[in-house]
């Protein structure tokens, strides 16, 4: 479903909900910001990626190459499916940050985020955070805030062990912080006057992982793309929105945190 819509307007929020319950994403493209998407994976026959990157250091030098379909850890394979679930008329693009240990430095984030906003990614799925020096606060605010005044949506998943946690990108007002919960995968909640503020599934999450097989997890890792998805389906049923209306319509649109 697609509603007409004005940049300068509040969308009414009746069709705003039927974009969310029938919507599909249609035209939107959503960049997984992660380790890799394995395109081999059956759960993820006939994907094709609008774009496949791998961004990498050698302690000195950054380097940019084209990828190759695979997935060096597995999670951002699952965080793509779950875009999918909800999205599944995205076009996805892999922009690969996280190493075969799952981690990354900032400044291989800053430049996969970059990469996706030159190529016209509507939203960025970023299911990870740095909880570490003030200095690196920095590192993500100068590629947070080029997203906001570029109209790019960022969603990123809180800390694991406490929402309360100041973990970047999620502390970031602009940024749509994600916390994982015990809950229905078909809603969504928010939570007032929270730096991190909406909750969604993230516990026992069945999703697809390296060498064809499935796994079990939990985590705000799986429940940030869920949202991902949301953002892009109200993108696609909303042309013409204000991208600054995104997040306070989809706290509208949310039920109260539980």
């Amino acid at each position: 479903m697609t509603v007409s819509s004005s940049s300068a307007a509040w969308p009414d929020l009746a069709a705003a909900r039927e974009v969310l319950r029938s919507g599909r994403g249609d035209g939107i493209k959503v960049a997984i910001v992660d380790s890799g998407i394995d395109l081999s994976h059956p759960a993820l026959a006939g994907l094709e990626l609008a774009d496949d990157i791998v961004v990498s250091c050698d302690g000195i030098n950054l380097h940019i190459a084209e990828g190759d379909g695979t997935d060096v850890y597995g999670h951002g394979t699952a965080v793509a499916s779950l875009v999918l679930r909800e999205a599944p008329g995205v076009r996805l693009g892999s922009f690969r940050a996280l190493d075969s240990s799952n981690h990354s430095r900032s400044l291989v984030i800053s430049e996969c985020v970059n990469q996706a906003i030159d190529r016209g990614y509507q939203v960025i799925n970023c299911s990870f955070g740095c909880r570490g020096l003030p200095r690196y606060v920095m590192d993500y605010k100068d590629w947070v805030d080029r997203a906001y005044l570029e109209g790019v949506q960022v969603v990123a998943a809180c800390s694991n062990i406490d929402a309360g946690i100041r973990e970047w990108p999620a502390y970031f007002p602009s940024v749509v912080g994600v916390r994982g919960i015990d809950c229905d995968p078909q809603v969504f909640y928010f939570t007032a006057g929270r730096m991190v503020s909406f909750l969604a599934c993230g516990e026992r999450v069945e999703v697809p992982w390296l060498y064809g097989t499935t796994k079990v997890e939990t985590g705000s890792s799986y429940a940030a793309p869920l949202i991902a998805g949301k953002i892009a389906r109200l993108l696609s049923g909303l042309p013409g929105i204000d991208p600054a209306t995104i997040k306070p319509l989809l706290a509208a649109l949310a039920e109260r945190s539980p």
